[in-house]
């Protein structure tokens, strides 16, 4: 058995056994409280002709502090979820898969996750639906996702990674097996190339001081190393492995879907408005991604539109799936049905 194999299956077991320690305990980043069995209270209707406003749901939402992210924050500051009855707590994890650990323990209703992270949680037994997609890849460059190396770097394409040292933020994630792709097209024998998982917010530093020789990343942070001139983009990787691909959907679980169809339905209208919004003025998008992250306005100003986009193609799912299996992340094949629920259906276009 080649050792990038063996490596690869051990990585998994210990992920898999992290993620299913995670669950007991609920890692939310503001220590929310559990929430009840549906993980959220229903509205109650307001008095009948006291002019009284209804009520609006609590929903804890699970997201990460990245520009693809800022719909949510526009939603929740623009007043979508209230117009749609939901009082929105948003609850920042480090990555999906503390994410969907919180979410199995009750700490949050909703969820943002990398489909790819989704999927080998569900294969090991976590109940998770799709009801939403949030982003995608863009058809060509540039994208959000990037491999870059030092500007000055010998390294001039993909193929002069071999026995190079490379930061990403998850090691088992969607991200890293659409670069292994890229790096194995291009002829590089990827047990050549060691993998340091590294989080986003640190890959500048490790790159800088040539901890590592080159970094996986997405933006904001794409972005600030090549505006900054640290950085020089060598791939594309989600673009050159599977252009479209789903790059962020939220899941929830199926009991909760079951039982909650007005909020899932509410969260979703809220969202799409909100991207609606966004992608309507390229301008206004800006501005609130700066507002979201935190970042420079005359940074987020070269930075290239996220990809939110809700109408979701099965295809360029089941090529995520494919690709997770192929790469033996995932143990056997699926099919998308698997995966997404019913509340995903008036979304999909062939």
């Amino acid at each position: 058995m080649k050792k990038w194999k063996l490596a690869q299956m051990t990585g998994c077991m210990i992920a898999l056994l992290l993620i299913l320690s995670a669950c007991g305990g609920g890692n939310a980043n503001n220590s929310a409280s559990n929430a009840s069995s549906t993980g959220t209270t229903e509205a109650s209707a307001g008095t009948e002709n006291t002019g009284a406003p209804a009520e609006l749901t609590k929903l804890k939402v699970g997201v990460l502090k990245i520009a693809g992210l800022t719909n949510v924050y526009t939603a929740k500051e623009q007043g979508m979820f209230e117009k749609n009855g939901l009082d929105v707590e948003m609850v920042e994890f480090k990555s999906g898969g503390d994410a969907v650990s919180a979410q199995q323990s009750g700490d949050v209703d909703i969820i943002l996750s990398i489909p790819g992270t989704a999927f080998t949680a569900i294969e090991r037994g976590f109940d998770l639906k799709v009801i939403f997609q949030n982003e995608t890849a863009k058809a060509q460059s540039p994208d959000s996702g990037s491999i870059q190396v030092l500007k000055d770097s010998p390294i001039q394409s993909v193929k002069d990674l071999a026995g190079k040292k490379i930061a990403i933020s998850a090691l088992h994630s969607q991200n890293a097996v659409s670069v292994q792709k890229v790096i194995k097209a291009a002829g590089v024998d990827i047990s050549k190339v060691q993998f340091i998982e590294t989080p986003s917010p640190s890959q500048a530093d490790a790159l800088k001081s040539k901890q590592v020789d080159a970094v996986v990343t997405v933006d904001p942070y794409t972005t600030q190393l090549t505006s900054s001139g640290v950085g020089r983009v060598i791939s594309w990787p989600n673009i050159e492995s599977i252009p479209e691909q789903p790059l962020g959907a939220w899941f929830a679980k199926s009991k909760f879907i079951t039982d909650n169809p007005d909020i899932i339905t509410g969260f979703t209208n809220s969202l799409k408005e909100a991207m609606d919004y966004l992608n309507g003025d390229e301008t206004r998008a800006k501005q609130e991604v700066a507002a979201y992250t935190g970042l420079d306005p005359a940074l987020v100003k070269d930075m290239p539109m996220i990809g939110w986009n809700y109408k979701v193609d099965p295809a360029k799912w089941q090529a995520v799936i494919d690709m997770m299996v192929e790469s033996g992340e995932m143990e056997k094949a699926h099919t998308t049905d698997e995966f997404f629920s019913d509340a995903l259906k008036s979304f999909i276009v062939e």
